[in-house]
């Protein structure tokens, strides 16, 4: 570039009106040129990063509404939402808080606790897991948005369609095993696998739903007078019902009990389980 404006300068020949030469003049002003152009050639610097105001500031809540009810549970009701900003669909489980005062108090803290952990599982994003959108507290009910996956669950389908053939089981496993293992490596135990909790949407993509913040949920549903879950363990490792203490493998029992689930339409162990109750009859 220098050798470029240096033999452009040399050539260059001015003249005034007279005739006579102003070369020196004219080629002074041509190097003051060429030394600005350096001059604005330098490299910008770089941006500064976004301070820790901006990024810590909190989002601003989701307006949603409420539609159809799609689900009932031991600890409250899962309906149909809209996000009425974007449109989306959510999925919104809705979990009674307590009306007399004495334990309103008691759950608030429960209260708060969950929805500091959804704040935390927002941050998790994995293709076979459900996302977690946010809370909304209302003046009874607590809101946790959710994903909204259309298919319904495996429980569900099995009641639809029958026991599972090999390639679907082995595909569902797989995606469920993936989704658990991004969990247990950020250090979250699910501790309720089985065909109800995972998710399956339109192309066969499974998402396990539940996890995390289940604990908080059922802590604050008892504390507002729902009754304990019924039904039996089937997919509960022993020491789980035994409370002696589990870990993630815990979770890997479970996934053994849904495999059989799956390969066989019904919970495993239920006909023990149905010849246990007869005999307690008598």
């Amino acid at each position: 570039m220098q050798d470029i404006f240096g033999s452009v300068r040399r050539s260059l020949v001015f003249r005034s009106p007279d005739g006579g030469g102003d070369e020196g003049t004219l080629a002074d002003k041509i190097s003051s040129c060429i030394r600005r152009s350096r001059a604005f050639s330098k490299p910008s610097p770089p941006l500064l990063p976004p301070t820790a105001i901006d990024s810590a500031s909190p989002a601003p809540p989701i307006r949603w509404r409420k539609g159809e009810l799609i689900g009932c549970g031991a600890f409250g009701q899962v309906y149909m939402g809209m996000n009425l900003d974007s449109g989306e669909l959510l999925a919104v489980k809705q979990v009674l808080i307590a009306a007399n005062h004495a334990s309103k108090e008691k759950a608030q803290a429960h209260i708060k606790e969950l929805e500091e952990e959804v704040k935390l599982l927002k941050n998790h994003s994995h293709p076979n897991i459900v996302r977690y959108l946010g809370t909304v507290r209302e003046e009874e009910t607590l809101n946790i948005l959710l994903e909204f996956v259309p298919g319904g669950s495996i429980s569900s389908l099995l009641g639809k369609f029958g026991s599972f053939p090999e390639a679907v089981i082995k595909m569902y496993t797989k995606q469920l095993l993936l989704g658990l293992d991004y969990l247990h490596k950020n250090g979250i135990m699910h501790r309720d696998i089985k065909g109800a909790n995972i998710l399956v949407d339109n192309k066969g993509c499974i998402k396990l739903a539940d996890f995390g913040a289940s604990k908080q949920v059922v802590e604050l549903a008892t504390i507002s007078g729902a009754k304990s879950m019924k039904g039996t363990p089937y997919w509960m490792a022993p020491e789980v019902i035994l409370q002696t203490g589990h870990s993630f493998s815990a979770d890997i029992w479970s996934v053994g009990c849904t495999v059989i689930e799956m390969a066989t339409g019904k919970p495993p162990w239920s006909e023990q389980y149905q010849e246990v109750l007869t005999s307690s009859e008598f």
